[in-house]
This record gives C-alpha cells, structure tokens and sequence, in this order.
C-alpha cells in the first residue's frame, strides 16, 4: 500500500481504534497529550534521540526530516527543560513535518499553536534545554515506554498516541476498519432503544 493511501485510511480512524486493533499494544504513555485539543497527528516517524535536557539533536534533525513525517524525540521522560519551542515549530511547519511527538516538554505554547503543527508532549515548562550535545537520530527510540523504529506510523488524537510497527500497518487499518464497521452497527442498535450490555 502506498504511503498517501496509508495516510488517507488512518486518517478515517482513531488512535483508541487502533489500539484495540494492536490489542492494547502501541500507547505511549498517557501523560503524552496534545497541546492544543481537536489536533490529529498521522505519517512515519523520524526519530531523534537527544541526551538528557539537550535538545541540540531535535535541531539538527529538523534539518533532515522529510515531508509528511512525523519527528519523534526521546527526552527520556525528563519535563525540567523543553527540547521544542515555537521556532523549532515554524520550521517544521514550512518543511511540511506531519507533527511531533515529545517525551518531553515543550515550551512557547501559544506560538506553537500559532502554526497549528499538532504537538504532543508530557508538559509545558518555561525553561529551554541546552544545544551542546549530538545524541542519534533515525534509530530505535523508547518514547512513552513504547520503542519507536524509523519508518513506523504515528497517529494521535485527543484520546493520546499510538505507534504501528511499519509492518503490520496494513493488517492493522484492516481490522480497525472491521472493528468500526461493527462499532456503527452497535450506534445502530443503541440509538433504536437496545442496551449496550446486552449487545457486547
């Protein structure tokens, strides 16, 4: 399957959808959120690896992050300092990168949701991190207790973030494609009166 159809079928579902079909496998930690709600982020991750509090390898992977991607950075958890701000944001938003997604803090809040670029982090901090050490980028990262490759598919929503192994993406839009398809015959049922406990 191409890259615009995968797009165009993750787009139809939600990141809760899809965590059924992984069967609870893939969500990233719950602290994970959007900043700005109603944000939906969809594409592959490009991964960025930093060192603790330095977010010099977010920068540098701006550089060479592609269109449609979605930039994935491993702050280890730590929220003290922020590793992405709203320049870091324009950026990204003139590149065409899909969203990020932060084991981290952010900060300049209002400026990032100026780009309308969906971001997804653990907090919001005034204190930036420091630029002075390379960490790795486009390798296995852990980000929210969830290891992300290169190339897997992100999708977020106002309910949090899920990874897709890049190959089961495909088998993975099937079933939470049939799951929603069953979903609409129980709407059905609820709405002409029938109680959802005797339907599931």
């Amino acid at each position: 399957m191409k890259r615009e159809d995968i797009i165009k079928k993750l787009k139809t579902l939600s990141a809760a959808s899809i965590s059924d079909a992984l069967k609870k496998r893939g969500s990233v930690d719950e602290s994970i959120k959007s900043i700005k709600q109603g944000d939906f982020i969809c594409g592959p991750a490009f991964t960025a690896k930093c060192c603790p509090g330095d977010m010099l390898t977010a920068l540098n992977a701006l550089d060479d992050i592609s269109e449609g991607e979605v930039l994935v950075i491993d702050g280890g958890g730590i929220t003290k300092f922020s590793l992405f701000g709203d320049l870091m944001a324009m950026q990204a938003k003139l590149k065409k990168v899909a969203g990020v997604v932060i084991d981290g803090s952010v900060r300049d809040v209002k400026g990032i949701r100026k780009e309308n670029l969906p971001v997804f982090c653990r907090s919001v901090v005034t204190k930036a991190g420091n630029a002075t050490r390379h960490g790795e980028m486009n390798v296995p990262v852990v980000c929210g207790g969830i290891i992300v490759n290169p190339g897997d598919w992100i999708v977020g929503d106002d309910d949090g973030v899920v990874v897709i192994p890049k190959d089961i993406v495909e088998s993975t839009i099937h079933i939470a494609e049939e799951t929603f398809k069953r979903e609409a015959i129980l709407r059905e049922a609820i709405q002409q009166g029938k109680s959802i406990s005797k339907l599931l």
